[in-house]
């Protein structure tokens, strides 16, 4: 787990943005899948890789996001800039990373749920193939 708060890219683009916390697992549910969690922007991204037995790369990647008009965001938003005392600094990053955590819980339940051949998932999320 790792928390960068200083490095932050001024542009909202997510090729360039670098991560404010990112984790690595490995799925207990699903053989070979792999999710990154990350909060970019003060937002939790969720990136599943997911072995495939087609193509060159033999995986395929979804960058999954709640909703907009979830007020999940603004969580992360809050506890990130939010100036505390000092016992709250030296807690922000583990309140930062079991916040991801949960989330991302969430976010790969609602994902699991959803069809993969048509794209379909629940309205709380927004999917895209990236790879």
């Amino acid at each position: 787990m790792e928390y960068n708060p200083h490095e932050r890219n001024e542009q909202n683009d997510d090729d360039t943005t670098l991560p404010e916390v990112s984790i690595f697992q490995a799925s207990r549910d699903h053989y070979g899948v792999f999710y990154r969690l990350d909060i970019i922007d003060s937002m939790p991204q969720l990136r599943i890789m997911v072995p495939v037995e087609h193509g060159a790369v033999k995986m395929e990647m979804y960058l999954v996001r709640m909703s907009s008009s979830l007020p999940l965001n603004a969580w992360f938003s809050g506890v990130a800039t939010y100036h505390g005392s000092i016992a709250f600094e030296k807690g922000r990053e583990a309140a930062l990373q079991h916040l991801l955590y949960a989330v991302a819980e969430l976010m790969k339940q609602l994902f699991w749920s959803g069809d993969l051949n048509t794209m379909s998932f629940p309205p709380e999320l927004d999917v895209c193939r990236i790879l």
